[in-house]
């Protein structure tokens, strides 16, 4: 009697394939190290300076700093290892996913289309090394993938952007592309709109009231505690001012020197630092305002300031130390520099079509000093407000971008019939606000900004929706 046999039965297509994950770059612990090293040295270096030198190489002084500086690097290397050796990231054509933790261990999966921007920074010792580190936004979180090589974070940039558009793309195409320049992060696809030379960097900084009113200030105090002899009594006070002025210059001039401006197939690309090299994607449909400024010193020579609020940022100066992403669109640019800068970010916008209307005249009473600067206007896709003589600011809004509206009135502006009307955008340097209008006039200005916002919302949902059948039926 035959043996019966069973035949294997297939695979089940629905299993879940177990995919190869990989780890950053085997540097990374040391790179991550040597921030600690840093982060001892500023703080030994600031406690000599603030407690006085002489006491800190005493005989037998550093018997006990140094066993101690040795073995608080140790245990950096080791946290580091353990953290880069349980950290681990799959990034293919079907997902995003990167995994840590030792002991609680954490999975992030990342939808590609949730991508709202993916920057790439360098570190001063992660570019010696030719290392860089990924910074991934999807909204209201940020991911941080530490580290890779160059040129494999400029080429998974590069096709996540693709992703987060909605376009199919392979991840092995990118092996044979070409890779990003080493001083600029710029690739063969992006076309530089706007560089900053250093010279120009330079003398608008020192021409700036954000560096000429602590230096003012520092000069009068060194002065008139010298003709005392009192020099050592105002260190309490030179020290944090002198602190807060290098960090201005690093802040200004090295975190901004050899500024690019540039436009990808993705959006705006800004690549900006001397020794910390940042690459920073901006889509343009995540910029919901432009603020054009012109200090005082700078209308000599014809320069103007570019900020925007990206959706997202959320801070007042445009900038934004922990995460090195920047709202800074332009530090200092020449009038046709800006223009061409707006035509990318509002496309067909011409601000000269705009009539601006002042505040009425009894707005002197209120603001004397800087009354004839006061002026709104608007036309079907965007309101202006001017203000300002020591430092003149120019807030431009898309009528879709506004959010909401406010209408302010102060117990002066209530005697003199006036009133500011506000339109708010998400937390960043543009701050459009129309000031000092007749109480009348500014009740109507704020309804019928709330019906143009309605109005232009709706347009683009419409157009969205439009472009979204186009492209059906083109794949279809």
């Amino acid at each position: 009697e035959p043996i019966p046999t069973t035949s294997p039965s297939p695979p089940d297509p629905t299993a879940a394939t177990i995919k190869q994950t990989e780890r950053p770059h085997p540097l990374t612990p040391l790179v991550r190290g040597w921030l600690i090293l840093v982060a001892i040295a500023i703080g030994w270096g600031r406690e000599i300076v603030t407690g006085g030198g002489e006491n800190q190489f005493e005989a037998g002084g550093l018997t006990w700093f140094l066993p101690i500086v040795a073995i608080v690097v140790l245990l950096a290397a080791i946290a580091g290892f353990i953290t880069w050796y349980f950290t681990r990231f799959v990034i293919d054509d079907e997902e995003l996913r990167i995994e840590s933790g030792a002991i609680f261990k954490k999975s992030t999966k990342i939808p590609f289309e949730r991508l709202q921007s993916v920057d790439i920074i360098q570190p001063l010792v992660a570019r010696i090394f030719g290392l860089a580190e990924l910074r991934l936004d999807a909204g209201n979180s940020s991911t941080k993938l530490r580290y890779l090589s160059r040129g494999k974070a400029s080429r998974l940039r590069d096709y996540l952007l693709t992703r987060a558009h909605g376009q199919q793309a392979s991840i092995r195409d990118l092996d044979q592309q070409a890779a990003a320049s080493i001083f600029t992060d710029l690739g063969v696809t992006d076309q530089p709109l706007v560089k900053v030379s250093p010279q120009r960097l330079i003398v608008s900084f020192l021409l700036s009231s954000e560096w000429l009113i602590p230096t003012i200030i520092t000069i009068i105090i060194v002065v008139t505690t010298a003709a005392f002899g009192v020099v050592p009594l105002a260190l309490g006070g030179l020290i944090p001012l002198l602190i807060g002025m290098v960090s201005l210059i690093w802040r200004r001039v090295i975190g901004m020197f050899n500024f690019t401006l540039a436009e990808s197939p993705r959006g705006l690309r800004i690549t900006r630092g001397l020794t910390n090299l940042t690459s920073q994607s901006v889509p343009i449909n995540r910029i919901q305002g432009v603020k054009v400024s012109q200090p005082l010193l700078w209308r000599l020579l014809g320069w103007y300031r570019m900020d925007v609020d990206i959706l997202g940022y959320a801070q007042g100066d445009g900038e934004n130390n922990e995460s090195n992403a920047s709202s800074v669109l332009l530090p200092v640019a020449t009038l046709d520099e800006v223009e061409l800068a707006i035509g990318r970010v509002l496309p067909g916008f011409n601000p000269d079509a705009i009539e601006l209307h002042p505040s009425p005249k009894r707005a002197r009473r209120v603001r004397w000093f800087d009354f004839w600067t006061l002026r709104y206007g608007w036309d079907d896709r965007t309101l202006i407000t001017e203000h300002g003589w020591f430092t003149h600011v120019r807030d431009i809004v898309p009528h879709a971008k506004t959010q909401s509206v406010r209408i302010e009135q102060g117990p002066l502006q209530r005697l003199l019939r006036l009133a500011n009307v506000g339109v708010h955008t998400p937390r960043g340097p543009v701050n459009a606000v129309a000031h000092q209008l007749d109480e009348q006039t500014a009740r109507e200005l704020a309804l019928s900004q709330l019906d143009r916002a309605r109005a232009a919302r709706a347009s683009e949902r419409q157009r969205r929706v439009v472009a979204q059948v186009r492209t059906d039926d083109h794949q279809g």
